[in-house]
């Protein structure tokens, strides 16, 4: 067997799929992707895709939207019409092919799909919407190649504005004070129980350990000061499926 993940070793997105893969005991090659240049996965995918995370299975490209896109390249070879519009995607087709892959369905158990539903967004959306500016400012520095610091630098502004990394640099105190309030929650859920729906982690719990990770990653930002989820961050470190 031959699995192989593109990734950058930061993202949050990346993170949980690497900690998942270690837990089930996945031997897997990690190809680091330059954030600056992506002409390494546009290559790999033909062109259908450019972001991160990539896994790549005995030969079969899982990212996400790949179904789809490996639908419409079979429909253009043939010439076939393009398939109807599916809508967007959302980001989960690589922790999906993982749990049916190697998981047995325990990363998206069907009796939590309705929390998972509300939760795994809300994590990868608001949660980390506060956190990942957070690490960029500390991360934005490592990049040493002058293009690729530029380049990334230039591709937040293009979201958040001219100036932005340092706008979040000035406002670190009151935007840390903001990611540690919506993380609260979290903490609570972890109070009874060791994982956050249960007994045993789903996707939810590499969802926010993807986050977190990202957020203390190289020491960049100190654990929110919140014990039980820094309790249950190191027993997902150490987690290990049966």
């Amino acid at each position: 067997m031959s699995v192989s993940f593109y990734q950058l070793p930061h993202s949050p997105y990346c993170l949980p799929i690497t900690r998942v893969l270690e837990a089930l005991g996945v031997p897997f090659d990690v190809v680091n992707v330059s954030n600056a240049d992506r002409s390494d996965i546009i290559r790999l995918t033909n062109g259908a895709y450019y972001q991160v995370p990539v896994l790549v299975h005995d030969g079969k490209l899982v990212f996400d939207g790949s179904e789809v896109a490996a639908e419409v390249t079979r429909r253009t070879t043939t010439g076939e019409p393009p398939p109807p519009h599916v809508g967007g995607y959302d980001g989960l087709d690589v922790p999906r092919y993982v749990d049916r892959t190697w998981a047995q369905g325990r990363l998206f158990p069907a009796a939590l799909a309705g929390q998972q539903a509300i939760l795994i967004p809300h994590i990868e959306g608001e949660v980390e919407g506060a956190t990942f500016k957070l690490a960029d400012i500390h991360y934005l520095p490592t990049l040493t190649d002058l293009v690729d610091r530029v380049m990334v630098i230039r591709h937040k502004e293009r979201r958040f504005g001219r100036g932005c990394v340092d706008q979040w640099r000035a406002h670190y105190e009151p935007m840390y004070a903001h990611a540690t309030e919506l993380l609260r929650p979290f903490d609570a859920m972890v109070a009874s129980q060791p994982f956050l729906l249960g007994p045993q982690p789903v996707y939810t719990d590499f969802a926010l350990y993807g986050v977190l990770a990202n957020l203390t990653f190289n020491g960049w930002n100190p654990f929110p000061p919140l014990p039980r989820l820094a309790e249950w961050f190191q027993r997902m470190k150490a987690f290990r499926f049966s």
